[in-house]
């Protein structure tokens, strides 16, 4: 049976809030990354979008959720890495599908993406890119000049083009993907390029249509 294609899931899905929350629920489940969320948080302390956020698993930081700054912060970066965190402004809280900032630990919140649902996909698939299987993954680092061949075998996800939160230099962050293969790339020009895949054939099927990289393992 075919894997999961992000990018033909989420393309399917993408005209309503209710569209991209059932792909959250379809791709958590297809990678294994939650049976579900906290259903008493979700139910009597969220209002609005978030409550679709939390009532799936293993997409939003639990030890989240706080004002600061008049923005409701819903999701931490692992703290080990940077400070980043994502919130909501509360002037527009309420909306259906509000928009999402960030703040990457400087105090200054920018602009991150115009709907709430859109930013827990991404950082859905940030889940599996940094905590899918070790076995089932590995990183490159793509010369300027193979870039457009190497990518050219996936489908772009239809996310716009992020900032990179680790380290702004670094963006933009894109998205790719093919049954049973997520892809990230960040830089301009060379990128480092990540995989994580649902099973070993899978992966494989990225080595050969990336003959040339030179793999972390």
């Amino acid at each position: 049976m075919a894997g999961f294609d992000t990018a033909a899931e989420l393309r399917a899905r993408l005209g309503d809030p209710a569209g991209a929350w059932e792909f959250l629920r379809r791709f958590a489940r297809a990678w294994e990354l939650g049976e579900s969320g906290d259903p008493a948080r979700s139910e009597t302390q969220l209002d609005g979008a978030l409550r679709e956020a939390y009532a799936v698993g293993g997409v939003l930081d639990p030890g989240a959720l706080e004002v600061q700054d008049n923005v409701l912060v819903f999701h931490y970066a692992d703290p080990m890495i940077t400070e980043t965190m994502w919130g909501i402004p509360l002037d527009v809280a309420g909306q259906p599908d509000p928009p999402v900032v960030i703040n990457t630990g400087d105090g200054t919140w920018q602009p991150y993406l115009e709907r709430v649902s859109l930013a827990c996909v991404d950082l859905a698939l940030t889940a599996v890119i940094q905590d899918h299987d070790e076995r089932l993954g590995n990183a490159c680092e793509l010369p300027a000049e193979m870039v457009e061949s190497a990518m050219a075998a996936f489908n772009r996800v239809p996310l716009p083009d992020l900032p990179m939160w680790i380290g702004v230099e670094e963006s933009p962050v894109r998205w790719w993907s093919g049954p049973g293969q997520l892809l990230r790339t960040h830089g301009d020009g060379g990128v480092w390029l990540w995989v994580s895949a649902q099973t070993r054939d899978d992966l494989e099927a990225v080595y050969a249509a990336i003959p040339c990289a030179e793999w972390n393992t």
